[in-house]
């Protein structure tokens, strides 16, 4: 169990960074958002200073104890964000660290999640869930999405949330997981998952997929296939040899039809057909624009470029993907308002890029390159 918390708190106690520039910016989302388009300001490149910055050490709602894993979507009213820590919790939370709902796994002792995403509803078309890759529980679990103001004084310890459906189990089989790290989810022009990507690293190392079956009238899925092995760049065979050394994201680009896979510890991206055959390598150890150290995070921006957030380099770079070549990057180590210390992820919405900025436990937001206001609303 998680250790308790004092008797009260309101979360709307809690101190939270927002600055008047980060105020103002919100506004110009909604008024984006309102206006359905794309704004005159949007960047062709990465931006270098922060809009919006939040959170702060702590357990309460609206608060973070080391946030591992982001998703963000845009609505009509804003954009929203969905942010795991190591409280095994995931806050769904307003763009100034309001929190407006939140999944509580139903185990933590053994570890925590460290990956999330937002993407249709297993089961309910036309809809959206959380899907959590529950690493230290060798599982996938899907959640419907939270809603409400679930954060009196009597839910500083929330309860338990039943998943509306799980697979997954340890092991080294097909189908089976030793730590999953993210999930991907394809759908078809009616909104139907066709597939489900699953990462993960601990032994496996590779890319499982798995399709929908109905079973007794319920929805499950069943492993179809799996692409990689555990290895490193040194030690592969040849350049083209499909190894992974912890592939910690992974984002479907449809523009394209290839899953992108950021290949943590061989510090690069995997490009793959959505069939598993590796189209190309991208990056490379190091510090040097284009190249990586650690890339944790990946959100993909279109037109064939990603936002890359390297824990170890501490920045998010703007990817080419076809080139390699960086065309900017945000942040850098440091304490500073525009630097960041050991990030995990970012995401997309509302035309800005969400970041974890896990080790000083808050979200930086920064206008995303060329993403229209609206970017994000639907399924």
């Amino acid at each position: 169990m998680l250790p308790p918390m004092p008797a009260s708190r309101p979360w709307h106690n809690t101190s939270r960074r927002a600055t008047q520039r980060g105020l103002g910016a919100l506004a110009a989302l909604a008024a984006g958002l309102t206006l359905g388009g794309c704004s005159d300001a949007d960047p062709a490149t990465i931006s270098t200073e922060a809009e919006v910055s939040f959170g702060e050490v702590g357990r309460y709602p609206g608060q973070f104890s080391y946030p591992r894993a982001i998703d963000a979507i845009a609505t009509p009213d804003g954009p929203e964000l969905f942010v795991c820590d190591k409280t095994a919790r995931v806050q769904r939370m307003l763009t100034d660290g309001t929190p407006i709902g939140v999944v509580q796994m139903p185990e933590w002792e053994l570890g925590k999640p460290t990956g999330l995403t937002i993407a249709a509803h297993p089961t309910k078309p036309g809809e959206r869930a959380l899907w959590v890759a529950d690493t230290h529980y060798h599982q996938v679990l899907v959640y419907d999405l939270p809603e409400g103001e679930p954060f009196g004084d009597e839910q500083v310890n929330p309860e338990p949330t039943t998943p509306v459906l799980a697979f997954g189990s340890y092991g080294h089989e097909p189908g089976q997981f030793v730590y999953p790290t993210d999930v991907a989810v394809l759908t078809d022009a009616a909104g139907a998952i066709e597939r489900v990507y699953v990462s993960e690293y601990g032994g496996n190392d590779r890319v499982s997929v798995f399709t929908p079956v109905e079973r007794e009238g319920a929805t499950a899925f069943e492993f179809d296939f799996s692409f990689g092995s555990p290895g490193t760049v040194e030690d592969a065979p040849t350049p083209e040899a499909v190894v992974f050394n912890r592939p910690q994201s992974i984002a479907i680009d449809r523009e394209t039809n290839e899953l992108i896979v950021a290949d943590s510890c061989n510090h690069r991206l995997g490009r793959f057909t959505l069939d598993g055959e590796l189209i190309a390598w991208v990056g490379g150890l190091g510090e040097a624009p284009g190249s990586f150290t650690y890339p944790y995070g990946l959100a993909l921006l279109g037109g064939g470029q990603a936002l890359v957030c390297e824990f170890g380099a501490c920045r998010v770079q703007q990817i080419d993907l076809a080139t390699g070549e960086s065309l900017g990057s945000f942040g850098g180590m440091g304490l500073g308002e525009n630097t960041l210390a050991k990030p995990w992820g970012v995401a997309l919405a509302g035309g800005m890029a969400w970041v974890l900025d896990s080790g000083r436990n808050r979200v930086v937001g920064f206008d995303a390159p060329g993403v229209p206001r609206s970017a994000g609303v639907g399924p």
